[in-house]
């Protein structure tokens, strides 16, 4: 059997708070379609991993990194690399794209990451870069679609199409179906929630969850480790 590590996160203690979540092992996870609200760089230490962006393949050998636009979704493809190490650091780049990029960072296979001196080439590398493609637009405003009440018949309606010609849009331009973005949405504030030290009982109930164990699974799918295990680790201030 191959080793199979859990992801574990945390938060460094300097004024920017980004985020930081780490995976070791021979066999990195599979986890579900889903986006983040913040950046997301994707830094391969050593072996490899592989994702769909775009409806894109994209593998990452050691020294790549892969940067994610907030909003994105994206997944993480099954695949077997020994001795795979990974760290995905969550912030918002000043020099943001609407596209996904591979840059190649060779200092990644140093045995000491200097994380913000990285960062901080990742930025000029960005800004050196033209802006990307707009994202394929949809029939309404993505936020105001997370954050509504109404039911996704109403919106459809609303916007002159039939629930299931909306739901085929929605899917074919943002490469979610509108139950599954709305879902991701609220899973990404109840991971803020988290953070921020909530219950997870709380938390599960404040979001619409049936209880912990239906939040707990969705959470895991899409994030790789468990509410209460994420939870915890936000209570620790760490740096890598």
């Amino acid at each position: 059997m191959h080793k199979h590590e859990y992801w574990t996160y945390w938060r460094d203690g300097s004024a920017s708070r980004a985020e930081y979540g780490f995976w070791a092992g021979d066999s990195a996870p599979a986890l579900g379609s889903h986006f983040h609200d913040e950046g997301q760089l994707t830094l391969v230490l050593a072996g490899s991993r592989k994702f769909e962006v775009n409806n894109k393949v994209i593998r990452l050998d050691a020294g790549q990194c892969l940067y994610i636009p907030a909003g994105m979704p994206h997944c993480s493809l099954p695949h077997l690399a020994a001795g795979t190490r990974c760290l995905n650091i969550y912030y918002q780049p000043a020099h943001a794209r609407h596209q996904p990029v591979v840059l190649d960072i060779r200092q990644l296979n140093a045995q000491a990451l200097d994380v913000p001196a990285l960062l901080l080439q990742i930025e000029e590398e960005l800004a050196l870069m033209r802006a990307g493609i707009q994202a394929a637009g949809s029939t309404v405003c993505l936020q105001e679609f997370r954050n509504s009440l109404e039911s996704i018949a109403v919106i459809a309606s609303a916007s002159g199409l039939s629930r299931e010609a909306f739901s085929r849009k929605f899917t074919r331009d943002i490469g979610m179906s509108p139950h599954a973005y709305r879902l991701v949405g609220r899973l990404n504030a109840a991971r803020r929630q988290l953070r921020d030290g909530v219950a997870v009982a709380d938390t599960a109930t404040d979001f619409g969850f049936a209880d912990q164990s239906h939040f707990g699974r969705h959470f895991f799918r899409v994030f790789g480790v468990t509410p209460g295990a994420y939870r915890n680790s936000m209570r620790r201030s760490q740096t890598f």
